[in-house]
């Protein structure tokens, strides 16, 4: 698993674009294909290959790879959800699960028993990020603005 921030984006677009070309070091063109259900996938010549999990808070973007299912979430540390009564870092944790399973977040996932295996948090300045997915997580490579700063 590999994860990409984009911190400060002046244009949501082209930071996705500028983290997928980073991601693709190699040079081959991947493009993200969206399926019916919403969920994100990588395509290579105009095939699946690999997963994608993306996700933004503000102006900051995260995009996690990995070459088996994944999901990502990302919010401010002092994000309020007291409507739910969970504290943010269970609430990316949720998050990043429902997107793993290709559900999104919904009541179920919110009362499930997470798979402590899978789902990984970490904090990156005023951000709290988790992510689920099977193996480890090899990278964090963080950008401001699409590498202007």
């Amino acid at each position: 698993m590999k994860i990409f921030i984009n911190e400060r984006c002046s244009d949501m677009r082209a930071a996705k674009e500028f983290l997928l070309k980073e991601f693709s070091k190699s040079g081959k063109p991947y493009s993200i294909k969206y399926l019916p259900s919403g969920q994100p996938t990588l395509i290579l010549d105009g095939k699946p290959s690999g997963y994608i999990s993306i996700s933004h808070t503000g102006a900051t973007l995260v995009m996690a790879f990995s070459d088996k299912p994944i999901g990502v979430d990302i919010e401010l540390r002092d994000r309020k959800t007291s409507r739910i009564g969970m504290d943010i870092e269970n609430w990316t944790k949720c998050e990043a699960y429902g997107k793993y399973l290709g559900v999104g977040i919904n009541k179920e996932i919110l009362k499930a028993d997470l798979p402590q295996e899978l789902v990984k948090t970490f904090k990156r300045g005023e951000y709290v990020v988790s992510v689920c997915g099977e193996g480890e997580l090899e990278e964090v490579v963080a950008f401001i603005d699409n590498g202007k700063e």
